[in-house]
């Protein structure tokens, strides 16, 4: 006795058709999500070693009592910059942006450049007058005479989170990764804003 093929089954066949194609879709991201959440894992680990060795470094500076001398609060910054800076005399860019994660946060950006909300973005970090072209450099103190621009909070959603003594700024089209205190840039990632 054969069996015939019902229509009536066809949506039946094409739900199993489409549970197992998703499920093989799934799998297949699987690997790439692994292996942005390990990148990621990567740039949190060396944010966390910078944070640690500048914690370090800073506790072995004289301790700045509450002041309103603003000499003796950039004397204090300009040594922990100094020490910091000797420290990592070997940095280079992409030590802690390394390749891997650069291309992530290159995603993210475009993403977050090109979405709906993309518009007030790139509002929010044009500057009134344009910023001079500057060559940055690992360990330089960031400049005084580049306005500060900050990251825009719908890139910032984003980004990974980064411990209160950092912060990402944008200078140019170039993403930096800045110690606050210090004013120095410890990575950076050229060209990223689109």
């Amino acid at each position: 006795m054969k069996r015939r093929f019902r229509v009536t089954h066809l949506p039946l066949w094409l739900s199993l058709f489409a549970f197992a194609a998703t499920g093989l879709a799934g799998q297949a991201q699987e690997p790439r999500a692994r292996e942005n959440a390990r990148d990621m894992k990567v740039f949190s680990d060396r944010v966390q070693k910078y944070v640690t060795m500048r914690k370090n470094l800073e506790a072995s500076l004289s301790t700045l009592k509450p002041t309103m001398d603003a000499a003796q609060i950039v004397e204090h910054q300009h040594a922990l910059a100094k020490k910091i800076a000797d420290a990592r005399r070997d940095a280079r860019q992409g030590d802690i942006f390394t390749h891997e994660v650069t291309e992530q946060f290159r995603k993210i950006i475009r993403k977050a450049f090109r979405g709906p909300e993309g518009r007030l973005a790139r509002k929010t970090i044009q500057q009134d007058t344009p910023v001079k072209a500057i060559a940055l450099h690992v360990n330089d103190v960031c400049p005084e005479d580049i306005p500060l621009t900050t990251t825009p909070p719908t890139l910032l959603r984003r980004l990974p989170e980064l411990p209160p003594e950092l912060v990402y700024r944008i200078v140019g089209r170039d993403l930096t990764l800045q110690d606050i205190k210090a004013r120095l840039i410890v990575d950076f990632i050229p060209k990223a804003i689109p």
